[in-house]
């Protein structure tokens, strides 16, 4: 069976593939990165993955078994179609299984919000692919979305203004 990991050259995808790759149970592990030459000292095949080039994933997922999906670190609203491009990408090229690494968190309420919703979407999405599918979540990991934190908040503001502007237009008071 051969499994591939995308994500390889970041801290999750890195360390989930060295525990793929140590555990020597005769899988072939490959994996995918934006900068392949970035993840020589895995020791392993290392393909093109950029998740915004789905003709790329297509191409770097054929036979591909069992696919490893880090979440991306785009803002929320791009990591929903990049991670389409992945599974979309992996039913092409004939992956049978996809395992997702998704987060745990409120879905409303909080800065990290939109991060979790759109973990939720990729988790639907996987499911409604027709490939045999795992989901995990882990616990949030702030580091990546440290940097994205002050537009999540204003997303959030820009949201509540328009629902207020559109309860004022529809329910006069």
């Amino acid at each position: 069976m051969t499994i591939a990991v995308t994500a390889v050259t970041g801290q999750l995808g890195g360390a989930i593939a060295e525990a793929l790759i140590a555990m020597n149970t005769g899988e072939t592990i490959i994996g995918l990165a934006r900068s392949p030459a970035k993840a020589k000292e895995l020791g392993i095949d290392v393909r093109p993955g950029d998740y915004d080039d789905a003709g790329q994933l297509r191409a770097s997922l054929a036979g591909v078994d069992t696919l490893l999906l880090v979440s991306g670190m785009a803002a929320p609203e791009d990591r929903i179609g990049q991670h389409r491009n992945v599974i979309n990408a992996a039913k092409a090229a004939g992956v049978k299984k996809i395992v997702y690494t998704s987060v745990q968190g409120a879905e409303q309420g909080t800065a990290f919000s939109p991060i979790i919703q759109s973990n939720r979407q990729t988790e639907a999405d996987v499911r409604d692919s027709g490939l045999d599918w795992v989901i995990g979540r882990n616990g949030i990991y702030i580091e990546p979305d440290v940097e994205y934190i002050d537009s999540y908040r204003k997303a959030r503001r820009d949201r509540q203004l328009r629902r207020r502007w559109t309860l004022r237009l529809y329910h006069p008071s």
